[in-house]
């Protein structure tokens, strides 16, 4: 697993010139959670640079009374590749076909979280 200053340097050498930005820039504003060892959280910004780039990404339907306080620190914590939260259209969108297939399966994040422990 890449760590999250490794994963976003490799993700902005891949931006296009005109949309260039530092490693530095990026981990301040691509992710919900500031601390470089924190969650892979995005931002509406880092979330757009990640579809710009074009990588692959899976919606999970959610309850919206599921992401409480606990559930954002269960996400941040075991999370292992960037994910956002769309609460316009109630799903989480991952960057891992992995940990989205079996979010499906549990149908129930807070469920799916308390059971899975990562890569």
């Amino acid at each position: 697993m890449l760590h999250k200053e490794e994963l976003t340097s490799r993700l902005v050498k891949l931006l296009p010139n005109d949309n260039q930005i530092t490693v530095d820039l990026a981990l301040k504003t691509w992710y919900m959670n500031l601390r470089k060892t924190g969650g892979l959280r995005l931002t509406e910004q880092g979330y757009q640079a990640l579809k710009m780039l074009d990588i692959e990404s899976w919606p999970v339907s959610i309850e919206l009374s599921q992401i409480d306080k606990r559930g954002l620190l269960s996400l941040d914590q075991k999370i292992t590749f960037p994910y956002y939260i769309d609460t316009r259209k109630k799903q989480v969108i991952m960057f891992s076909s992995r940990e989205a297939m079996l979010a499906t399966l549990y149908n129930d994040l807070k469920q799916f979280l308390s059971n899975y422990s990562g890569l």
